[in-house]
């Protein structure tokens, strides 16, 4: 067995969750379908003129210090990035300020997404926080990067993050707990005999949310809502809401006030092929 393969795997397990939220965060800002391609071997800093500096958002996660993540551009990617994002809004406002701001946007958006999918990793809650920040890149951080096309160009954007982070989805036997959960699964899909070690499972923490419905709106007129603006919904008043669990829709139910709380009442368990379905 190769030394640290359990680690590869788990670096190599957040750089397709992380390509995936980049895409989703882009699809969610110009709203078609977008690519994103993976490079394992990314330069840090071959893209940088005479005195430019890389631009990015730094989230650091609640699970301990110096756990971080960076996610950063030389200027032209951030200025292509934010290009592309507000032409296909219809926004003509170009200046760099506007662009500098539409590309942090898109990353803080990115950063919140991931913070679910290590909270999933780690087996526990892992909130966020982040600012923007100029970045120099730390040799020792693990470094990958993402390609986007964007029409004839291509933006690239950057990542590292920081040996705390890795260490902290590492089991003390070296292990990534993310690759003992998919094990499981796995093993438990296949219709064997009930594993010992399911018990590990139970106590692993899900994001529950509940959608009164959703909307597609131009970026144009999201940034022309304001205090007082009315959004309308996909969703008519009779209809009941969706518990979603980690991006999946599991059940179907009427809201209902406990103590002065909201709650749901469940109605419906969706099942497992519309489930799948639901899977964002």
């Amino acid at each position: 067995m190769k030394p640290n393969i359990h680690r590869d795997e788990l670096v190599g397990k957040l750089k397709e969750s992380l390509l995936s939220r980049v895409v989703q965060a882009l699809e969610a800002m110009i709203g078609t379908s977008q690519r994103c391609h993976l490079v394992s071997d990314f330069p840090m800093t071959a893209q940088l003129g005479v005195g430019e500096k890389l631009l990015g958002w730094t989230s650091h996660f609640s699970a301990g210090p110096r756990i971080e993540l960076r996610i950063f551009a030389a200027p032209a990617d951030w200025q292509l990035f934010g290009k592309t994002v507000l032409e296909a809004a219809g926004v003509d406002e170009l200046d760099d300020a506007t662009l500098e701001s539409t590309f942090l946007e898109t990353l803080m958006q990115t950063a919140s997404a991931f913070s679910q999918d290590l909270s999933g990793f780690a087996g526990q809650k892992w909130e966020s926080s982040g600012s923007e920040t100029g970045v120099t890149p730390e040799e020792s951080w693990d470094s990958w990067g993402y390609r986007l096309p964007m029409g004839e160009q291509e933006a690239r954007i950057m990542v590292q993050v920081s040996p705390e982070l890795v260490q902290a989805l590492l089991q003390p036997n070296g292990e990534a707990s993310a690759a003992k959960a998919a094990t499981l699964a796995a093993e438990g899909s296949q219709g064997g005999a009930p594993l010992p070690q399911y018990d590990l499972l139970l106590d692993v923490q899900l994001p529950v949310s509940v959608s009164f419905g959703r909307a597609m709106v131009p970026l144009k007129e999201v940034l022309k809502l304001s205090s007082g603006s009315i959004v309308e919904l996909n969703r008519a008043v009779s209809e009941p809401v969706e518990v979603i669990v980690n991006n999946c829709v599991i059940a179907r139910g009427e809201v209902v006030v406990v103590e002065g709380n909201y709650g749901v009442r469940i109605q419906q368990i969706v099942s497992r092929q519309d489930r799948l379905r639901t899977v964002n």
